[in-house]
């Protein structure tokens, strides 16, 4: 306990809750109902057991074999409606296959957790027990997506949104995931847990979505699957709100901008207001990086409410609608850039936000998803989906010629 007097004009600041990636994914877990964990000991999943066995209100089912942990959490998936089990890599994880490959068929949710070799261990050429010569730590992951319908390879920057976003996928296809968790990630600190799992079968990852890089035709398209009815969205003024203008709103949707006036970084406080004015209605910033630059200060008094908006930067690199107006490669249409995955935390490091980057049309397709999730836990979503330079809509291009010319 901190002993130490605060003056009137200084209260304490409260800490933001936290917890290791391992106790993130037990609480999940056990929200989901998960009270009893199967599965075989490994040396690559012991800092996984151990918090399991340091949980009162988890118990732990230790198997004679891999395969039999697998059976017995498909039997108390179906009657409890997710079922866990923990193997090693390799050998542990492959024993258990022919369980995953069963759930999956049956479409039963089960959970498969493999503790896999410490990242930190990961060396070029190092070879290791359980693990295939010259194919690296990929590859039965690999094999598992076959039987699965959804992975993720846990690092601590990411392991929240990528454990919500698994998790709710196997809550909603009624099926098997797989979370791979490095023996160094697992003792990992994150921000706690806020609000409970919820699944939605109204968000899932579109599979005409390409993996190349992202443009802004994809981007736009990811954001009008995203959509809900009731949704507020707030544009700002240039490429945000030219593409904003071409979705199509679902009911009861309302687009906000400011494009007679338009001035840089009105959104984000504006923003704030419509969040305070409508705090039932789900509300979407998409706003570019130079406009975000004018009005990032507010950023901290938006979060600071307590508010769970999705909030899309496009970070262009600078100057986009003025570059294609004049001289494209001229410096004065650089500036330095910033770190916005970042900034929440430096702004409101009491508010939890969970922070994506998307430079890549399937990134961002997945980001959104997940987004829509923790958005539904009452949790604020900052996405930097990184664009081209020069990409922005034809319509905007030709006016801002058209103005340079005049």
């Amino acid at each position: 306990m901190n002993t130490h007097t605060t003056s009137r004009s200084q209260p304490p600041a409260i800490a933001p809750a936290q917890a290791t990636v391992a106790g993130y994914l037990l609480t999940r877990l056990a929200e989901a109902g998960v009270v009893s964990v199967f599965g075989v000991p490994g040396d690559d999943n012991l800092a996984l057991l151990d918090a399991v066995t340091a949980r009162p209100s988890l118990a732990w089912i230790g198997t004679a074999t891999e395969q039999g942990a697998g059976y017995a959490a498909d039997g108390y998936a179906r009657l409890r409606g997710l079922g866990a089990v923990v193997t090693t890599f390799g050998a542990g994880e492959l024993s258990a296959l022919d369980a995953i490959a069963g759930a999956y068929a049956e479409s039963v949710p089960v959970v498969h957790i493999v503790g896999t070799p410490a990242l930190a261990a990961r060396n070029p050429g190092s070879t290791f027990h359980h693990t295939l010569p010259g194919v690296g730590f990929g590859h039965f992951a690999t094999m598992a997506a076959q039987v699965t319908a959804a992975q993720a390879d846990l690092r601590p920057d990411t392991a929240p949104a990528e454990i919500d976003r698994v998790l709710s996928t196997a809550l909603r296809s009624s099926r098997p995931v797989y979370l791979a968790v490095p023996a160094d990630v697992a003792g990992a600190s994150v921000p706690a847990p806020v609000g409970r799992l919820a699944p939605s079968a109204s968000r899932t990852v579109p599979s005409a979505v390409p993996s190349g890089p992202l443009i802004r035709q994809s981007l736009w398209n990811s954001v009008q699957e995203f959509l809900l009815p009731g949704d507020l969205i707030v544009a700002d003024q240039g490429t945000a709100f030219h593409g904003a203008a071409g979705l199509r709103l679902p009911d009861g949707a309302q687009l906000i901008g400011q494009p007679p006036w338009g001035s840089p970084g009105w959104t984000l406080p504006a923003a704030l207001g419509a969040c305070l004015a409508a705090p039932d209605r789900r509300l979407i910033l998409i706003i570019g990086d130079v406009a975000l630059r004018h009005t990032a200060p507010e950023l901290g008094t938006l979060l600071g409410q307590g508010v769970a908006p999705v909030i899309v930067v496009l970070d262009h690199d600078g100057y986009p609608v003025e570059r294609v107006s004049c001289h494209p490669s001229a410096e004065y249409h650089d500036i330095p850039a910033w770190d916005w995955t970042a900034l929440p935390a430096a702004v409101a490091p009491g508010a939890s936000t969970v922070t994506l980057r998307a430079s890549r049309a399937d990134e961002l397709a997945r980001a959104l998803v997940a987004a829509g999730h923790h958005a539904d836990a009452g949790r604020p979503v900052v996405i930097e989906a990184v664009l081209g330079a020069e990409d922005i809509p034809p319509p905007l291009r030709d006016l801002s010629r058209a103005l340079a010319h005049r």
